[in-house]
């Protein structure tokens, strides 16, 4: 075995007294990192038992050895969950059976002739010899379990593999193995080893053996020139692509740190935007690129290749010129060229810096989709309308002809506030829903939802593209230019037009939700927050409310009061405030005593159920009404949507995601820097101009109304610089919507900051071309660089890089060298020729 190209190395743990601590410590030592043995060996516990892990012994050594560089972490069967090492050494300590340890292990030089230098090829190897391997040492397939981890070792990278069985159905129970069976697992990976090259071996040799028939016969010169064309081609192919790189240095800790650092570095001089690629960059960011590359190149691992790369450009130089200066020159060239090929990976490793502490901002205004909420707390406990039981449980669905009449009543509602406005004796016109008519809004609201990008939150008209909203205010003016509404709209317009736009910017805006209720949408696992202040308004406007608009018109009478009474309620507002809201509407609506308390009690008996039937089914009864009703409610009463607010936020629940963020988060130096907030805030007063990109809006708004909460502005400043841009940038919003923004940020988190990729994207939507520095000063520590595998990426793309360039150039100069020998040949033979020799 020893003579062999590859060595495969078999031992066992048989059953005994130190068998514990070897098992579970041999799989630290193949799965693990060199972080976790600094210090003590420490110890493990089994059960209500520690276990010391004693050094000098075969579970000290492999402690030691699994936590040093190079050890690509356990692997198990293509398809199953990554193992975990410490779960399956807590397992093995207790294992009664023997536990095979297998190493199997190549030259360097071997390893990169057999393109095994990277873990996935190492790993398909090992998978097809293991399946073999438990052939040979006749063990039961279906009991048999393995996990195995790939060492980067430079001189000998290996793989060390662990098998056992499972105790219940095992095959065997000793762990010797016979000379033939030993045998038998040599073979099995030896085999898994040389496959590729084999089989490459075999087909080439085929192709060769059989174009040689084809186009030879007995000619030998023709043989001869047939195998120099094959080498000229691979040479061809490898001076345009490269070949395999060799073997990865091991990334040492203190050379991980040292890179990890210079990447943060270069992170935060870096722009948030725009394509990452050298050529673009600043000045600043290209020297600080350039200066990480050139300390990669200088690396021991990488200077061998540096060197000889060199070396290579002024070979390739020497056939044109035998000039110094000039052979200087190309190798300087080409030292460049490969300094700024690593630079390029060095910024994507920069960027992903950059974007992986995007991740871990806390998130701005968080838009959620809240209108539903009720609603499908309703439908999961009713079942309720024809076509809802047709959908998933989580799924809310509005019926078209429930969207067209929600349309049409807020057309009707809102004509009657506004012109009653003006002329407060006149009857209120009912909102009757013709077939016909129906049928339109329904073709109309349908367009216009099968083009609308997704929304995220409330839908708004000004979230929308220009096309989308002219169909929108298109069906607005096709509603208010009604039959039964046409005269009252013409008369609002003459004598008051800024109230008939308002009143078409409403109807649109309406039009976009209820074109949005016809798009099935899940709703989240939210919770539903109340604002204080817009809680102790609402409160006042409904205890205040008046029935003017609703007068005989007795189920919307009674609807309303019973909503009065549950929308008090979940306003938190005393029980004795709550029953004298809805009886004082209920009185002015003109009910009689006994039937505003049995609308009470029928509201009151409606929420005790739903909240009964909610608790059956694992479900929290809801604590606020959905968006749809309080806008019902809101029209009931007279009022516009602006004048009662909705009083609640959905803020989403966070998850185990989310957690792990916030956990991450904590780990992070969040410092605002003093004099650059002045420079901040002056930048977001002054700018002027607005997203593209009309989907961008909700975003920048957001953002903007919460960096300034962070910065220090209060509630009245936020709101008369965010209304003061609105106005500069065209922004055409309704002041609900714009309320909602300032409002929202207001029971946000207090930890609101923004990393430069998104203080960068906020300049850059707001117009801001010659954008202050993020007010935020953000450090990572060098740790979760680490954990985050990006130093790791960038040393692999850099040293692929390297080798791609360095093969291709050996591939060059071997190929001008022969056909520099070819030209001399060719010349050769024609002076031969000329001198009429044969």
């Amino acid at each position: 075995m020893s003579k062999s190209v590859v060595i495969v190395n078999v031992a066992y743990y048989q059953p005994g007294t130190k068998k514990m601590a070897c098992n579970y410590n041999h799989i630290r030592y193949i799965a693990t990192k060199p972080e976790a043995d600094r210090g003590d060996a420490g110890s493990f516990r089994v059960g209500d038992e520690d276990y010391p892990i004693e050094r000098g012994t075969a579970a000290g050594h492999v402690k030691y050895a699994a936590e040093r560089p190079g050890s690509s972490g356990l692997f198990g069967p293509e398809g199953e969950p990554v193992p975990d090492w410490q779960e399956i050494g807590s397992k093995l300590t207790r294992h009664n059976l023997p536990v095979w340890r297998v190493i199997v292990s190549l030259r360097q030089d071997d390893a990169e002739r057999l393109g095994l230098v990277e873990r996935e090829k190492w790993q398909a190897a090992i998978e097809n010899g293991v399946n073999n391997a438990i052939t040979a040492m006749h063990l039961d397939p279906d009991h048999a379990r393995w996990v195995a981890a790939f060492h980067r070792k430079e001189g000998h990278p290996h793989c060390h593999v662990v098998i056992w069985e499972e105790e219940h159905g095992a095959a065997r129970r000793q762990g010797y193995l016979e000379p033939g069976e030993r045998k038998g697992v040599f073979r099995s990976f030896a085999r898994e080893v040389f496959r590729e090259e084999r089989d490459r071996l075999t087909a080439e040799k085929t192709a060769i053996r059989d174009a040689i028939r084809e186009l030879a016969g007995n000619d030998i010169s023709k043989v001869t020139e047939f195998m120099r064309e094959v080498q000229m081609a691979r040479l061809e192919a490898r001076a345009l692509t490269g070949a395999n790189p060799k073997m990865l240095p091991v990334l040492t800790p203190g050379r991980e740190d040292e890179l990890g650092g210079r990447l943060l570095d270069l992170a935060r001089v870096m722009p948030g935007k725009g394509r990452i690629a050298l050529a673009y960059m600043p000045e600043e960011v290209k020297e600080k690129a350039r200066e990480t590359a050139d300390w990669l190149l200088k690396q021991p691992s990488f200077r061998q290749s540096t060197e000889r790369y060199r070396e290579l450009a002024r070979q390739l130089a020497s056939h044109y010129t035998m000039q110094p200066g000039a052979l200087d020159e190309a190798a300087r060239k080409a030292y460049e060229d490969i300094r700024d090929r690593l630079a390029q990976e060095v910024l994507k490793g920069a960027a992903a810096i950059q974007k992986h502490l995007e991740l871990l901002e806390p998130t701005i205004s968080p838009v959620v989709e809240e209108d539903a909420a009720e609603e499908k707390a309703l439908i999961l406990v009713t079942g309720q309308a024809s076509e809802r039981h047709l959908i998933p449980r989580h799924i809310v669905y509005v019926t078209s002809e429930e969207s067209a009449q929600r349309l049409w009543r807020s057309v009707c509602r809102g004509v009657n506030r506004a012109y009653r406005g003006e002329k407060p004796e006149a009857p209120v016109i009912k909102p009757q829903l013709k077939d016909e008519l129906q049928k339109e809004i329904i073709e109309r609201l349908k367009e216009l939802a099968e083009t609308m990008p997704d929304q995220q939150g409330k839908p708004g008209l000004a979230y929308l593209p220009e096309d989308l909203q002219k169909k929108a205010r298109d069906l607005a003016m096709l509603l208010l230019n009604r039959e039964e509404l046409q005269g009252r709209f013409g008369e609002l317009n003459n004598s008051n037009p800024d109230k008939t736009t308002r009143l078409l910017e409403y109807i649109a805006d309406q039009a976009v939700a209820r074109a949005y209720d016809l798009l099935p949408r899940e709703v989240p696992d939210i919770e539903m927050v109340l604002h204080p202040r817009r809680q102790m308004e609402a409160a006042a406007k409904l205890l205040a409310a008046r029935a003017d608009l609703i007068k005989g018109d007795y189920a919307e009478i009674y609807w309303t009061v019973g909503t009065i009474y549950r929308a008090m309620t979940r306003l938190e507002a005393p029980p004795e405030i709550v029953r004298e809201a809805a009886v004082r509407f209920g009185r002015q609506a003109g009910l009689n005593e006994d039937k505003i308390a049995e609308v009470i009690a029928n509201e009151i008996s409606r929420m005790e159920e739903l909240a009964r039937k909610c608790e059956e089914q694992g479900l929290s009864a809801p604590r606020h009404i959905s968006r749809d009703a309080w806008q019902r409610l809101t029209e009931n009463l007279g009022l516009e949507e602006h004048d009662l607010l909705y009083p609640w936020f959905g803020i989403k629940r966070p998850g185990p995601e989310d957690k792990q963020k916030q956990e991450l988060r904590e780990q992070l130096n969040v410092r605002l820097v003093e004099e650059r907030i002045i420079p901040a805030l002056t930048a977001i007063r002054e700018a002027g101009d607005r997203p593209d990109d009309p989907r961008e809006l909700r975003w920048t708004m957001a953002t903007m109304t919460s960096t300034m909460k962070a910065l220090g502005v209060d509630e009245a400043g936020r709101e008369e610089i965010l209304r003061s841009w609105c106005r500069r940038a065209g922004v055409k919003i309704t002041e609900a919507r714009l309320l909602d923004v300032l409002d929202r940020v207001t029971i946000g988190q207090d930890d609101l900051w923004l990393g430069k990729r998104s203080w960068d994207r906020l300049m850059a939507k707001l117009g801001i071309d010659e954008a202050p520095p993020s007010p935020w000063d953000v450090n990572i520590p060098r740790q979760m660089v680490r954990n985050t595998g990006i130093t790791h990426d960038v040393w692999k793309a850099a040293w692929r890089a390297l080798e791609r360039e360095r093969t291709r150039a050996e591939a060059q100069a071997l190929l001008a060298t022969e056909r520099d020998l070819e030209r001399r040949r060719r010349r050769a033979r024609e002076e031969r020729r000329e001198m009429g020799m044969p």
